[in-house]
């Protein structure tokens, strides 16, 4: 969460000096952003992954049904279309 939260003011920092800069300047912004962002990505990578596969987890069943609830609808369709040819 606390990675998130830098990331975004990071990101928030370097649009509005982008914006109010000149190309070089935008561009030599642009580049400390991204190493910043890659170095706190880098520093907090296992809590995140530990994270997302938290998210995985708990949205798993409901976005099976979802693929599956799809998968049906499209193969119905598809029954429908030869029965009626």
């Amino acid at each position: 969460m606390k990675n998130s939260i830098s990331f975004a003011v990071v990101f928030i920092i370097s649009l509005s000096i982008y914006s109010s800069c000149g190309e070089y300047e935008a561009l030599e912004v642009d580049k400390d952003a991204h190493r910043i962002a890659d170095s706190l990505f880098r520093a907090h990578k296992d809590s995140l992954t530990s994270l997302s596969d938290t998210i995985c987890e708990i949205n798993h069943r409901k976005l099976f049904q979802v693929y599956f609830d799809s998968i049906k609808l499209v193969e119905s369709d598809k029954i429908k279309q030869l029965i009626n040819k």
